[in-house]
């Protein structure tokens, strides 16, 4: 089972308690809404720019990977090209 390395959570925008004069006005309470909201869309961003951050290195990775298999395959393929089938002895 995979470890959770990052949880993200709704939180409630409008369900505070607050004093009875600021829910009469409504500019109030739809600016706190919306910085909410603003406050919660920066940290999905923070995650999803954290969660690109680690795909690339983990590309990176394998791409170094592959490459290095590369070179070794292309190192067999050379060194088997150098042997003639003739000269060697195969079990049978």
């Amino acid at each position: 089972m995979p470890f959770a390395k990052r949880t993200v959570e709704p939180q409630r925008l409008c369900r505070s308690a607050s004093p009875p004069a600021l829910t009469e006005d409504l500019r109030a309470l739809s600016n706190a809404a919306l910085s909410r909201t603003v406050r919660q869309l920066s940290d999905v961003a923070r995650h999803a720019d954290s969660l690109f951050h680690e795909l690339e290195r983990e590309l990176a990775s394998t791409d170094r990977r592959l490459r290095d298999l590369r070179e070794k395959v292309r190192r067999v393929e050379r060194s088997t090209g150098e042997l003639d089938h003739r000269q060697e002895a195969v079990r049978e």
